[in-house]
């Protein structure tokens, strides 16, 4: 049972406004007094509740962050930069996964208010869904930052240029003599999916190169759909000589149904992905995502609307992302 200023009052026999003046380090009480208080506290254990000293003051010293795979280290090292800032705030952030699903995260905002955050950072679904619980955000004047920036909703959000960086590895690809390439795209629900894909089929179209609907994959979100997709590359008759992946832990699928049947990328395939995870021990050619920079950055934007600094303007930031070329990719000329 935890300790209260009530129970430190009645074994110290103080006023509790004697206690809770001490505990919050304010001055007008002798040292014997103060010591007295403190010694209690000590022994038996009192722990400050935090929720019900911020009913009491402007700030709870708590921020929200709603990330959509808790499983997948993209957001792994977005959550360590806005950790790490809240940090040197003396800040708790409350850590939430919608799991991809709307209502999960619409749901997630509503309990994180009611918990009285003082902001809230979220990296919502950005297709085919509504955004109402992020419009009631900037009506109840909650700061909140976003990753993915929300077609007509002027806010602060960081998001990355998913457009040029899938330009850049189809280029890569077809500078080594690629032409008939595959594409594996992630949920509906990813606006990186969309734009990945749509630069994927604008640089091929652009170079004069067609798409073969066969060699396309939709909606992959887990390692266990890329090996699905490798198994179906591999029973094919006519499969692309390269693959671009929507993310690193599909293509680590793709590598493991290849090494299973005893193939190699890239003597078999030429495989590229997304996002350049630490965990990625195979040598892949994947596309570097600044996320822990972006971590860092929504959570220094969040503190200053929460703080009221700078704030005359909203920050709208686009991070670029740049290709890392290892061996994965064969040149076919």
């Amino acid at each position: 049972m935890n300790i209260t200023i009530a129970d430190l009052s009645r074994i110290t026999g103080l006023a509790k406004s004697t206690v809770s003046g001490v505990l919050n380090n304010k001055a007008g009480f002798s040292e014997k007094t103060r010591a007295k208080v403190l010694e209690a506290a000590e022994k038996h254990g009192y722990v400050p509740n935090e929720i019900a000293r911020g009913l009491t003051s402007k700030f709870t010293k708590t921020i929200g962050l709603v990330i959509k795979d808790i499983t997948n280290p993209f957001y792994n090292r977005i959550t360590k930069g806005v950790q790490e800032i809240a940090n040197e705030h003396g800040y708790t952030v409350f850590l939430c996964s919608s799991g991809e699903n709307h209502m999960v995260e619409a749901t997630q905002v509503t309990v994180m208010v009611g918990k009285r955050v003082d902001g809230l950072i979220i990296a919502p679904l950005l297709e085919g869904v509504t955004f109402d619980h992020i419009y009631e955000l900037k009506r109840k004047k909650i700061p909140f930052t976003l990753l993915g920036s929300i077609p007509g909703l002027t806010c602060d959000y960081v998001q990355f240029d998913d457009y040029q960086g899938s330009v850049q590895v189809t280029n890569h690809l077809i500078e080594n003599g690629h032409k008939k390439i595959g594409f594996v795209t992630g949920q509906r629900t990813s606006r990186a999916s969309k734009l990945r894909f749509q630069g994927f089929k604008d640089t091929m179209f652009g170079n004069g190169l067609s798409l073969s609907e066969e060699h396309v994959f939709h909606e992959a979100k887990h390692l266990a759909d890329g090996v699905d997709v490798g198994n179906q590359l591999i029973a094919m008759k006519d499969r692309p000589t390269a693959l671009i992946c929507f993310d690193d832990v599909i293509a680590m699928g793709v590598i493991k149904a290849f090494e299973s049947a005893g193939l190699k990328i890239p003597e078999d395939l030429s495989l590229v992905g997304f996002d350049d995870i630490e965990l990625m021990i195979f040598p892949l050619t994947s596309v570097s995502i600044p996320t822990y920079d972006a971590g860092k950055l929504l959570a220094k934007i969040l503190f200053e609307r929460i703080f009221e600094e700078n704030v005359a303007e909203y920050r709208q930031v686009t991070l670029d992302e740049k290709l890392v070329i290892r061996s994965s990719v064969k040149a076919l000329h």
